[in-house]
This record gives C-alpha cells, structure tokens and sequence, in this order.
C-alpha cells in the first residue's frame, strides 16, 4: 500500500546518522540522503540486574520476537510454576490470557514490589477490587514483596528468592518493570536529551531544526503539571507521528501533553484510568477531593446487568478534574473513561460536572439520576462543603 502511494519502504538497520551531510547509513551498505529525518526508534524492556536475568525461560513482554520465544517455550518445556515479576497492566493481561485459555495448567504467581496490582493506574481501594477478583480467578497476587535473584539448573531457570529468602518454584519467568527509551543513535548525533528520552518542542523537533522525532524515544510532558514524563503509551505515539506529519506539510498544531490514558482487560473485567491517581496527585503536591461511585451497566430492573466503579480526583484549590479510574464487569462502561479525559482537557470543575448528562438508553447505561460522572462530582461538591 505504501510502495504504491510513492513511498519507499526499506527493511534494514540504521547503523549511523550523519547530521552533518544529512545522510543515514544501514547495515546493508546503503545511504539514504534526507532534507528531514523523523526518529522513532521506540523502547525496549528493561531488564533489571538481579542474579538469573539470563536463564532460559526468563521473558521480557515487548514486541514480536517475545511473544514466538514465549509461544516455543511454552511448547517445548513442561512449564507447570509460572512468576511474573511486576504487576504493571502488561504482566496481569499477560497472566490472566494464561490462566484463561490453559485453564488448570499453570500455577501462576504475581510479585509486585509496591502495595497492589496496577500501581501507576489505581488507587488501593480501587485496586482491591481487581485483587479480589483476580484471587477468584485462581491467581496468586504477592504483593510488597521483591525477587532477590533468579535460580537455575542446566541453564533453566527453576525458581526465584525473595528478599525474606522465601524461595517461590519457577518454570518460567516474566519480567515486566518498565522501558527504556532506544536513543543511542540520537545521542551520537548530539541531540539534546531529556531526563526520560530525546528532548523535543511541541512541534516534534528535536535540537536539530530538520530532525523530528516521536514515540516512546522521546520525552513528554504531564498535561496538567506541564513536567516531563516518559508517557511510554501507544496512544501519544500515534498522535506525535501525525503532528509530525503535519509540520511537515506546514501544520502549526501543537502535542498537548499527556494524560497516560490507558486500560486492559482481565478475564471478564476491564480496567482504565486516565490523569492522576489521587496518591501522585498528593506527592504531586495536589490537595485533593475524590469520589467513589458504584454504578450498573444498565438499568437495575433489565437482566444481565454488571457492576461497575468509577473514583474521580479532583485538585482542591480549583476544583479541576485531574484523573479517573474505572474497575467495570462489563467492556462499554469502561470506556466512559474517555469522557473523564475529554473533561480534564477542557479544564471542568466540579460544579460544571454536576450538570453533565449522559445519552442515556435503559439498555445501555443506568438511568440519568444514576450517571456516576454526575453523582461522583455531587459527592465531591459536598466534601467540599463539609471541608
């Protein structure tokens, strides 16, 4: 499709990037001259220095080539013990896919080094929730607890030490603690670099006046603190390529920040949450009203209803939206999600909120006496008062 829209599309290894000249080199043996030059080089994971990082059955969740070395492995191993290491969104869809569609065939266990799953995503009261309903599910949720060292035999790795000295059987091993942005290359040009990747303007331009460059490679900045951020999300990646784009074609629409809007799916539960957290808003330096609301899919007399909860936070001092999160049972509540980011872009406060109506159906969403947006942002006007 790209060839024959006048693109040319080159499979190869960038080895090196003259600025200078404006020329790229591959591995290949080729060069490749530029007027502009677009960097998005992307993350990798990052593994963290324990002891055993390089057994075999050790795995990292990033791209393709991870996900046909866990497929081989599964295949090729009498894998029955299997531990993740984090409890970020990547590891507990990766470890609920598991349990669900191998139902009986693995043990599987989740360490996190913090007080609960989704750490970056919940609050604790919202993130008990998802426990609960992951221990049903025949998950093993170890939480404030760390991986001392990896242990192996012939090469395999066979089980983990925590730092009790506990020791935990381990076929198989997943490692999910962050990303870290690829910009070697960005760095031998001399690009100026940010505390979490190539610094840019909100235009996509790098120190370099003909060098854009988006994604996770690049730092962002919080859109309501305006500070930097790694925001390693799919989301802004796709929105920088596009303004990137559209710079070039003599678009002057600026990257707005980010929000770290994001969700997955667990079984029959969908979680999302977009803005802060209440606990970051407060080590943000936030003074803060929250809400928790529990709702319905649909209305309460219609069969097949699912609960669901949504917590809206709040900035005291001006009463704007800063963040929303969403447990639900049910997939189309958990998108509502988007509608708290729209109200955090549009700088909304509390009051305004008070007066937002849902496009309500008895089939689709609870009555409009029942909106949680609505009735989350009436609770927090009335600790407001109470305050």
């Amino acid at each position: 499709m790209l060839a024959g829209m006048g693109i040319n599309v080159v499979q190869d290894e960038v080895t090196k990037i003259d600025a200078a000249q404006k020329t790229v080199f591959v591995s290949g043996g080729n060069t490749y001259p530029y007027t502009k030059l677009f960097l998005a080089t992307g993350s990798s994971s990052f593994v963290p220095p324990i002891e055993g990082n390089d057994l075999e059955g050790v795995m990292t969740l990033r791209g393709l080539p991870d996900a046909v070395k866990i497929k081989s492995y599964l295949a090729e191993n009498k894998v029955k013990n299997i531990l993740f290491i984090g409890a970020g969104f990547i590891s507990m869809e990766i470890a609920s896919l598991l349990a669900e569609t191998n139902p009986d065939c693995f043990n599987i266990t989740v360490i996190e080094l913090m007080d609960r799953p989704l750490p970056l995503m919940l609050d604790k009261e919202m993130s008990d929730v998802v426990s609960d309903y992951l221990k049903e599910k025949g998950l093993l949720i170890r939480t404030g607890e760390k991986v001392e060292k990896l242990l192996g035999r012939d090469r395999k790795v066979v089980g983990a030490q925590l730092s009790s000295g506990e020791v935990l059987d381990a076929d198989m091993v997943f490692m999910n603690v962050g990303v870290r942005p690829n910009i070697q290359l960005a760095a031998d040009i001399g690009l100026e670099m940010g505390k979490f990747g190539i610094k840019v303007n909100t235009f996509q331009e790098t120190s370099d006046p003909d060098i854009l460059a988006g994604g996770d490679c690049v730092e962002k900045f919080n859109f309501i603190t305006k500070k930097p951020t790694p925001g390693q999300l799919r989301g802004p990646a796709v929105v920088q390529g596009r303004l990137a784009a559209k710079r070039l074609a003599g678009y002057d629409i600026e990257f707005p920040g980010v929000l770290d809007a994001g969700g997955c799916k667990m079984f029959d539960m969908t979680i999302t949450a977009t803005g802060f957290t209440e606990e970051n808003a407060i080590k943000e330096g936030f003074a803060t009203v929250s809400a928790v609301v529990d709702s319905r899919s649909k209305h309460g007399m219609i069969p097949g209803m699912k609960p669901w909860k949504l917590k809206l936070v709040f900035d005291k001092e001006t009463q704007k939206l800063i963040g929303g999160q969403i447990v639900s049972q049910s997939i189309a509540p958990a998108r509502e999600i988007d509608a708290v980011t729209a109200f955090i872009l549009g700088g909304k406060t509390i009051s305004e909120l008070t007066t937002f109506t849902s496009a309500c159906n008895p089939d689709i969403s609870s009555e409009p006496s029942a909106e949680p947006i609505t009735i989350a942002a009436e609770q927090a006007l009335q600790k407001l008062k109470k305050g």
